[in-house]
Order: structure tokens, then C-alpha cells, then sequence
């Protein structure tokens, strides 16, 4: 999905945010808004937002010789959400559909997002798991959904960011108790990029207690099947089902015909547009509907 013709606007305050974070001199932030506005008007018309950011990432993490630039957010996340798993569990022990619950849980941990957001509280987190449950998702979906999980046999979950991936592995656990002969991979970013999770991560928080852990291979804030290692491509277009997280996974994955669910919190004003939906709404669609709604 070429949406970075959409985002240039969000790029470039994300990229202005970045350089008052990490330069402290008008020339060094100069130099690097240059490069990184260059970065931009030189990317391919079909370039997704995630793929560009990314570009302009590493750009920074050059500049100022840290390769990881969200370590401390992203154990803090990792931390958090960790504490909160044992809480999480024992209220879907009195959830009505402990499956569907899950699935929302998993939504609500989409919040922890430094690609989008700037910053995010503690506070935000809860209220948002709250408001996440309370919302209606597609029935039609949901039902199709799982009747693609009883069919299926080799299950990919595309992870998206740390803090998220314990919201996910509560998910992942009652997939396995629902369908137990199912093969579930869950596969992370390559290097690190913003918070998003990497296969550290998700041993970090115990994911492979439950799923087979493999990296994409890339730093880019998403899946762009042009540019993943060939391990994660083989996973992919083996899979009958794929779940994928996120906005930078759904960017970079929509139009591509694939058997994918995505699963995310509307985060920004232009899927607002074309989902008709208010921001921090739960996204729950296959990708048979967004090649519809988003159709170039």
C-alpha cells in the first residue's frame, strides 16, 4: 500500500520529534533533516509509510551511534504489561467469550506505539483496554475467522510491539487451548526499529513457550514482503491463516491477497478517513475487505 504519499505530513513531524530528541546542535539537525527529507522525495510512488520511516531510522541511529534507540521504552513496556498479564488472565477466567475477550485484549495492546505516538502513559494503557472491550467488532469476521482457524494447520502471527507481544500472548494461549493441533510461528522484526518487538523480545516475555520464533530479518516497522529475509517470506506464503498486528504490518500488507487478518487500534487521521471509524477504535478486517476500502 503506498501510503506514504498520505503520511509525508506525519513523517515529517516524525522525523522533527526525533531530531530535537537525540540532536543537540540547529547544524546536526539540519544535516539531518536533509537527509531525511531527501529520503522522502526519492522514495517509489508504491512505497508504504513503514518502509520510508525506516530509511530515515537508520539515517538517525548513524547520526547519533545508538542502534536502538527505544531500549529503555521498550523493556519499560515489556516490564509493565508483564505485571499486568496475571491481572489480564484472571478476568477472562470471568469473561462470557474468553476467546473473543482475548482477541480484544490483543487489539488493546496496540496502544504501545512510539511509530505513532509520541508518548504513552500508563494510564492511557488501561483506559484503552477498558474502551477496547467494550467495543463491537464484526461478527461476520470473527465468525469466518474462526472457521478459518479450525481448518487451518500452519498458523503465522505477525508481531508488532514490545509491551503489545504479552497482550498477544495471552491471545496466542487460547488459540492453543481452542485449536491444539495448530502450528502457530510468530515472527518479529529483524533488527531494532522504534518499540517494535524483536525475537529477543518475544523470548523476553516467554512467547516460546507457546509459538515457534523467527525475525523478519529487516528494521522496517512492518512486514514488506519485498525486503524480509527468506525464512519469514517461506513462512508467509506457507501459512492457510496470518494474523497480523498493527498499523505498520497492515500498511505494508494490504493488497497482497494473502489469507490475512489484521488486528490494530486506528491510530492516525487517514485510516480514520478510510475506515470510517474514530481514532483509538479497534480494527478487526481481512484482507479480502481491505483490498476493497483501500483499493489504489
Amino acid at each position: 500500500m503506498n501510503t506514504h504519499v498520505d503520511c509525508i505530513s506525519c513523517i515529517v513531524n516524525k522525523v522533527d520529534s526525533l531530531a530535537n530528541k537525540y540532536l543537540d546542535t540547529k547544524k546536526k539537525k539540519y544535516d539531518f533533516m536533509k537527509k531525511a527529507l531527501m529520503e522522502i522525495v526519492n522514495a517509489n510512488y508504491n512505497m508504504s509509510s513503514p518502509t520510508v520511516s525506516s530509511k530515515i531510522l537508520r539515517i538517525l541511529k548513524e547520526e547519533v551511534n545508538i542502534d536502538d534507540i527505544y531500549e529503555k521504552e521498550k523493556r519499560y513496556f515489556n516490564d509493565l504489561a508483564l505485571k499486568m498479564e496475571k491481572q489480564l488472565e484472571e478476568k477472562l477466567n470471568l469473561s462470557e467469550d474468553r476467546f473473543l475477550d482475548a482477541l480484544k485484549y490483543a487489539i488493546s495492546g496496540n496502544i504501545i506505539d512510539f511509530g505513532a505516538l509520541d508518548d504513552i502513559k500508563d494510564d492511557m494503557l488501561d483506559n484503552i483496554i477498558q474502551t477496547t472491550l467494550k467495543q463491537n467488532i464484526s461478527g461476520s469476521v470473527y465468525s469466518k475467522f474462526k472457521r478459518n482457524l479450525e481448518n487451518a494447520s500452519e498458523l503465522v502471527y505477525l508481531s508488532d510491539n514490545t509491551g503489545e507481544i504479552v497482550f498477544d500472548k495471552l491471545f496466542i494461549k487460547e488459540i492453543r487451548k481452542k485449536y491444539p493441533d495448530l502450528n502457530i510461528t510468530l515472527i518479529t522484526r529483524g533488527k531494532p526499529v522504534y518499540n517494535d518487538a524483536t525475537e529477543e523480545d518475544a523470548y523476553y516475555v516467554g512467547l516460546d513457550k507457546y509459538v515457534k520464533i523467527i525475525n523478519n530479518g529487516t528494521d522496517i516497522a512492518g512486514t514488506d514482503l519485498l525486503e524480509i529475509n527468506e525464512e519469514s517470506k517461506r513462512y508467509i506464503d506457507n501459512a492457510d491463516l496470518i494474523i497480523s498486528k498493527g498499523q505498520g504490518n497492515f500498511e505494508t500488507l494490504c493488497g497482497c491477497g494473502k489469507n490475512i487478518y489484521y488486528l490494530f487500534l486506528c491510530k492516525c487521521d487517514m485510516f480514520v478517513e478510510k475506515l470510517k471509524c474514530e481514532k483509538f477504535t479497534s480494527v478487526f478486517i481481512n484482507e479480502e475487505e481491505c483490498s476493497k476500502l483501500f483499493g489504489e
